[in-house]
């Protein structure tokens, strides 16, 4: 089919708090930021010596230009009320407009305070909108290097597909690598693939997607003494709550980016142990969940588990903090933390909801830069219980 003429609309699409718009002048200075994210160096080719000198040249030259013949649509993705605070960055790339619609490249970078509160999801569909919508566009593509869980995670929340995964297609850190390709058409309806969860192993330990084999154990896990003693699952756990974790919660925990739950299984036997999960309730850190049945207690499941998550925390998510919190004197739940290198903050009374009644809760810390061993000698008890 030939190419026709068109002339590309002003973008003004506004989604809550998130917002995207055309690079000016004064955004130099972000428009460096975004290429020196070191995630975005890594999975991205981003160029992490851009200044914004070089940057101030490349909006008036080649991004002007691109929005001028239509071909190259490159937002900026803001946040937050009135002129808001630049995130990150997202383009529509070999825009191309047939008779009978037309396809373009999605692609997006974010700084790290636009990661772990939704505003990639909110940005990449205002795009979608934009692109399907406004600009009548048919096909839309999406390519990231294999191994980039977060990327394509992103772009199942927002209705693509897997097409195909391509060898020499990506790259990552600077060398070929495999890559995928995701499709989403102008017809599919938002929302409605079940997101992609990463599976991470180590070779004793697997993270996952909870899968509905796992319900009758996770009714046994959550109904033990220990999870009612120290978490906040629902009393009198049972299969359809199990079911409506598996089916509901935790999909849309995936979609929102808010909250993401890994079932721990046995690699070998795939049989569930327990979950662990990091609430992403502010940009750029995350609070960890965890809750093991019994018959992981004692193996070290679960601080292979959180060893596990915390480097798909900093490493694909590129978040700068992780929070862990202990209802006291949870010392088992203590003591793991301390293990993994987390740090005691303090204590803080009454800040833990204990089923209606408040008590006192501990707070821990671990940055990405931080060895995850000990940081102090163990100053509780020589055999805590959890």
């Amino acid at each position: 089919m030939s190419a026709v003429e068109y002339t590309t609309p002003a973008p003004a699409p506004t989604a809550g708090p998130t917002s995207l718009r055309r690079f000016t002048a004064a955004d130099a200075a972000d428009f460096a930021a975004i290429d020196h994210d070191p995630l975005n160096v890594k999975w991205a080719g981003a160029d992490a010596s851009m200044t914004a000198e070089r940057a101030a040249a490349l909006i008036a030259g080649p991004v002007a230009a691109g929005w001028d013949d239509g071909t190259l649509l490159r937002f900026a993705i803001v946040e937050g009320p009135g002129d808001g605070r630049i995130i990150g960055t997202l383009s529509l790339r070999d825009v191309r407009h047939t008779r009978d619609g037309g396809s373009a490249a999605v692609g997006i970078k974010l700084l790290a305070a636009g990661r772990g509160r939704g505003s990639a999801t909110r940005a990449v569909g205002l795009a979608c909108d934009y692109a399907l919508g406004v600009l009548g566009l048919s096909v839309l593509h999406w390519h990231t290097t294999v191994g980039n869980h977060a990327s394509r995670a992103l772009a199942e929340r927002c209705g693509f597909r897997l097409a195909a995964e391509i060898p020499g297609h990506g790259h990552v850190d600077g060398r070929l690598a495999g890559g995928w390709v995701l499709v989403r058409e102008a017809a599919a309806p938002e929302l409605e693939l079940r997101p992609e969860v990463p599976r991470l192993t180590d070779g004793t330990v697997l993270l996952r997607a909870l899968q509905d084999s796992d319900a009758e154990q996770l009714v046994a896990n959550c109904s033990n003494p220990g999870a009612i003693r120290w978490t906040t699952v629902p009393l009198g756990y049972t299969r359809e709550h199990a079911v409506h974790f598996i089916n509901t919660i935790t999909p849309e925990g995936w979609r929102s980016g808010a909250t993401l739950t890994f079932a721990v299984a046995d690699p070998d036997t795939d049989g569930l142990l327990g979950t662990v999960d990091l609430q992403c309730k502010n940009p750029g850190t995350a609070a960890v969940g965890i809750n093991f049945g019994e018959q992981a207690r004692g193996t070290g499941a679960a601080e292979k588990a959180v060893r596990l998550l915390a480097g798909y925390a900093f490493d694909q998510l590129n978040l700068s903090f992780l929070y862990w919190s202990a209802m006291v004197p949870n010392w088992g739940s203590r003591k793991l933390a301390w293990k993994l290198g987390f740090t005691l903050e303090g204590q803080v009374r009454g800040m833990f909801n204990d089923r209606g009644t408040p008590a006192d809760r501990w707070i821990l810390t671990l940055a990405a830069t931080d060895p995850r061993t000990p940081q102090a000698s163990w100053d509780g008890p020589a055999a805590p219980t959890r």
